[in-house]
């Protein structure tokens, strides 16, 4: 399927839960017209590693994984991103292409803005400007610290890590049901998918955690815990 030119009409920004609340209204009226809205279904790319980056995207509904691509067919799952957030990347202000893959998880729906439009609005509007630099830094930090478990905990660390992120930072519950694949779990915990399948094994055999197909309960935070901490 074709998705790439599948533009759609929506209403106006939803800028209640993402950083665009900032804009002028002006400026978000400005973006209203000429912004591009395109539909995507689960599983289909939002954009490649190594394309050019003519757009900033807002993912205005649904939910995507970020991820490298290693050129062996295995890839990295860097983070997930939720209605509300901004994809663009270390190519913006730089050699504008990207460096990292996002696939929807769900059907998702996402605006493109133009670069040299979203230059505009943060030349033009010093507050937005600021709070753009501290949510890019806080996803590096993020990255960072995730970076730091992949390279430093053992397998049963890392996909402890993965079952918290996704608790309490993704879905904000105990109790979830996900969009990701075993495969996907084992990219976002850096090992195969027949560990990671193993590990939620022993965690489900020990009583930390229930899960079945795609639904999962964390019965014992303070088990997956103390596994990142130790493993």
């Amino acid at each position: 399927m074709d998705h790439s030119h599948n533009k759609i009409n929506t209403g106006s920004f939803d800028t209640s839960g993402n950083i665009l609340k900032f804009l002028t209204p002006n400026q978000l009226n400005y973006l209203n017209e000429i912004r591009h809205v395109v539909k995507f279904n689960k599983g289909e790319n939002i954009f490649k590693q190594g394309a050019p980056m003519p757009h900033i995207i807002v993912l205005e509904k649904g939910m995507a994984k970020v991820f490298l691509e290693d050129g062996a067919n295995r890839s990295i799952v860097l983070r997930l991103v939720k209605s509300g957030e901004i994809l663009g990347g270390p190519g913006f202000f730089t050699d504008y292409k990207h460096h990292f893959s996002v696939t929807a998880l769900e059907d998702s729906v996402a605006h493109f803005i133009e670069i040299s439009v979203f230059k505009k609005l943060i030349q033009d509007n010093s507050d937005f400007a600021i709070v753009l630099i501290a949510y890019l830094n806080k996803a590096h930090i993020n990255f960072y610290n995730r970076l730091k478990v992949i390279s430093h905990k053992q397998m049963n660390g890392r996909l402890a890590n993965t079952l918290i992120y996704l608790s309490n930072t993704i879905y904000n519950s105990s109790s979830f049901d996900t969009n990701l694949t075993r495969q996907d779990l084992a990219d976002m915990s850096s090992m195969t998918k027949e560990s990671a399948i193993r590990i939620l094994k022993d965690f489900k055999s020990s009583g930390i955690i229930e899960c079945s197909n795609n639904h999962f309960e964390i019965n014992d935070q303070e088990a997956l815990a103390n596994i990142l901490e130790n493993g």
